[in-house]
């Protein structure tokens, strides 16, 4: 569905402070995949998912959405963007129309939608971000909380039905409670409407929670694009570029270093539990 060729590129060319953010990436993502990017401050992860629906243009190479490249102008242009939709990090920032009806609409009214079914299409997309469409349509997007304002924000790009979901740390700057839930129906979203989704985050204990595949990033190359379990089996590389491993896997680490007959590839919470739980019933864990 996305294939990026190589593609290199350059902050301000051809001038003394010229920087190379990403170095001949080749990444291919296929329909239905739940992905997710993770990488060091400045690894080059913003700048790779904002090629990927052609807000920006490689310096070198090319990226070719569903047959479309993405250096193609004019009416091919806008066809990459109804294929992939792109949420910034704090998208609420963008939020601008008077009330969440009219904000969530935007997209697909300029995507021509017809008048008389931008009501079902944001009804719809306000279900799959748990939003209650009768309770919100009317407010304004700035009398709701942080985590709402992230779901209308979300629903904009939903209402917009695309086939690609790409979000740039969506849960940035939410508490504990909010981040979950706008992660959930993320899960959600991704269950349902089977769409493919890329997710950047520094959060190493939702990204082994929720995707399939995780791909790592570093001084703008892929260094690693595997299952979670077979990158986090890669700890010190891991380490020796500023990331981490899961709590929980640290956890299960440093209890084998013990001596303690536990397996070190744990991910999650529910993974620990389970073990635990097998282990004291005097069942064989997996």
């Amino acid at each position: 569905m996305i294939e990026c060729k190589n593609i290199s590129y350059e902050y301000n060319p051809d001038n003394p402070f010229s920087r190379l953010a990403l170095d001949q990436i080749n990444l291919t993502i296929r329909e239905g995949e739940f992905i997710a990017i993770i990488g060091h401050t400045g690894s080059g992860k913003s700048t790779l998912v904002q090629h990927l629906n052609g807000l920006m243009e490689p310096t070198k190479g090319d990226c070719i959405v569903d047959g479309i490249n993405t250096k193609e102008t004019g009416k091919r242009k806008v066809e990459i963007r109804k294929k992939v939709g792109l949420v910034f990090q704090y998208p609420e920032y963008q939020l601008f129309e008077e009330t969440v009806f009219k904000d969530i609409a935007f997209g697909p009214k300029n995507m021509g939608v017809a008048e008389e079914d931008l009501e079902e299409r944001v009804r719809r997309a306000c279900e799959f971000t748990g939003l209650n469409y009768e309770e919100v349509k009317d407010k304004s997007p700035f009398e709701l909380s942080g985590g709402q304002k992230r779901r209308v924000a979300i629903a904009g790009v939903v209402a917009m039905e695309p086939d690609v979901l790409i979000l740039d740390e969506p849960t940035a700057g939410l508490d504990p409670m909010g981040r979950d839930e706008i992660l959930e129906e993320i899960r959600n979203l991704y269950e349902k409407r089977k769409m493919t989704i890329v997710l950047v985050s520094h959060s190493m204990e939702d990204v082994a929670r929720l995707c399939q595949r995780l791909i790592v990033i570093d001084k703008g190359k892929i260094i690693m694009d595997d299952t979670p379990k077979k990158v986090f089996s890669r700890r010190e590389e891991l380490e020796q570029i500023g990331l981490s491993i899961p709590m929980i896997t640290k956890f299960f680490v440093e209890y084998q270093k013990r001596g303690h007959e536990v397996p070190s590839d744990i991910l999650t919470v529910e993974e620990g539990y389970e073990w635990i739980r097998k282990y004291l019933k005097g069942e064989s864990p997996c």
